[in-house]
């Protein structure tokens, strides 16, 4: 029993071959689906390269963006990448790598693109070739350092049309594309800016296609402030012909317009008339019209906005000055006659005798006010030298005011030939300086004292039937 019992627990083993048989049966079989997935899998697996950007179709390939290159497929890794210049440059490479990524692409390249890749447990290899280009950077050719013109804008330009730009600041501007696509105009918002100042603006644009470009900044500067100065500025004692003279930092454009931001003003503020003359395209004189009111203070005015400078800059504030009119005096002179009659307030208080041009050197008639005044003057011939035919010099003139270019009245000393004509144009008047005649008048000088600046001045060639008095004066 013993030994039957013992048989039992320690069976007899089979043979080795019988126990090998299923375990070749298993591993026949799996040799038979390894061959059947290699077959198929070399059909069904995807095995290929992949470019993140479309090479074959995309006209430009914009240089901003990163180009990824990898294996699609399992076990697919790529064994050799490069990227090469059309003239043969490399520019980059790689090998054995599971991705291949291009970044920072130069403008205006030709690139060609070798990849290799391989799936060694498939035993299958693959090798694309590409060709794409990126697009030319257009040249800038406008200036990076610009001013804005009087209307407030600037200009770009380029070498080749670009699309949509914009402008990145302080400043906001409106743009404004050319037909040709090469120019654009910028115009800044009224009022966004400071004159005088310097500003930066980012300009960032792309290329007709829509490629971003890379930004680049301009210098942005603005006009000086124009500035003005009044030449009677606290003056006193004028006469009532005075003009006003204003003087402008810069060439004024539109000069219609900004004389007309002139104002004189009496003292209960009323706009007193009066004409503008430009001389030049920086200097206004004003003139009433026809005269100032006598012993008056009054303002000048003038206002910020209608005068501009020819850079666009205009008055930053009003400018402002006040001066004072004296008596009603005026200046009669009679040609016929050789008398000069001075009236004050409407009436004749002095008549003198004068000596006017001669018949080759006249004196000029018309209305006129006295603009400079000098106690003692040099007078001399003009356009003439020495030694030549009708050349004077004389020195130390007395009492000299001149009221139309080299026209004036003056004492001479020279002669006594008084009430008839004996100059050069100029209105002799007896003078006793440096004269060594007995009971000669100080005309010139009485004169000089009594008269001011912008005293009015009528040279007239005849007389008329009877002396007639001037036109009542301005009453104030």
């Amino acid at each position: 029993m013993r030994r039957i019992l013992d048989r039992m627990s320690n069976p007899i083993p089979e043979p080795q071959s019988a126990a090998f048989l299923p375990v070749a049966r298993r591993l026949g079989g799996l040799l038979v689906v390894l061959v059947i997935l290699i077959i198929t899998g070399r059909e069904t697996i995807p095995f290929e390269i992949r470019v993140s950007t479309p090479l074959e179709t995309t006209p430009w390939v914009d240089p901003a963006k990163t180009i990824t290159i990898e294996g699609v497929g399992l076990g697919t890794r790529l064994i050799e990448a490069q990227l090469l210049e059309d003239d043969g440059t490399l520019v980059k490479e790689s090998h054995d790598t599971g991705s291949f990524s291009i970044a920072d692409l130069r403008f205006g390249k030709h690139y060609r693109l070798k990849v290799s890749a391989e799936r060694p447990w498939l035993h299958q290899t693959q090798s694309r070739e590409w060709t794409f280009s990126t697009p030319v950077l257009p040249r800038i050719e406008s200036p990076l350092n610009q001013q804005l013109d009087a209307d407030g804008r600037l200009q770009l330009h380029f070498s080749e049309p670009v699309g949509d730009i914009r402008s990145l600041g302080t400043v906001p501007f409106t743009v404004t594309r050319e037909t040709d696509g090469k120019s654009f105009s910028l115009t800044a918002k009224p009022g966004s800016y400071e004159q005088g100042h310097l500003y930066t603006s980012t300009i960032q644009w792309q290329t007709a296609d829509g490629i971003a470009l890379p930004a680049f900044e301009i210098e942005i500067g603005t006009a000086p402030p124009l500035n003005a100065e009044i030449d009677i500025k606290g003056m006193k004692n004028l006469g009532i012909a005075m003009p006003i003279e204003i003087t402008f930092s810069e060439p004024v454009q539109d000069r219609e317009k900004a004389a007309s931001s002139v104002r004189v003003l009496n003292a209960s503020g009323e706009t007193l008339p009066g004409k503008w003359l430009w001389y030049g395209k920086q200097r206004l004189q004003y003139r009433p019209d026809p005269y100032w009111p006598a012993f008056q203070t009054l303002e000048v005015q003038l206002q910020p906005g209608p005068a501009r400078s020819l850079q666009g800059g205009f008055l930053a504030r009003p400018i402002t000055a006040t001066f004072t009119t004296g008596a009603d005096r005026r200046i009669e002179v009679w040609l016929d006659r050789q008398r000069v009659e001075i009236f004050e307030n409407g009436e004749l208080i002095k008549t003198m005798k004068a000596s006017t041009g001669k018949s080759k050197t006249p004196t000029v008639t018309g209305s006129f006010y006295i603009y400079a005044r000098f106690p003692k003057k040099t007078m001399k011939s003009t356009g003439l030298k020495p030694g030549e035919k009708g050349y004077y010099e004389v020195k130390d003139v007395p009492y000299a005011q001149y009221f139309h270019e080299g026209y004036a009245f003056h004492g001479a000393f020279w002669h006594n030939a008084f009430g008839q004509p004996a100059s050069h144009g100029c209105i002799n008047l007896a003078t006793q300086e440096k004269n060594a005649r007995q009971g000669i008048n100080e005309d010139a000088g009485w004169l000089y004292h009594w008269a001011s600046l912008g005293v009015p001045v009528t040279v007239h060639e005849t007389s008329p039937p009877k002396n007639p008095t001037p036109a009542a004066p301005l009453t104030p």
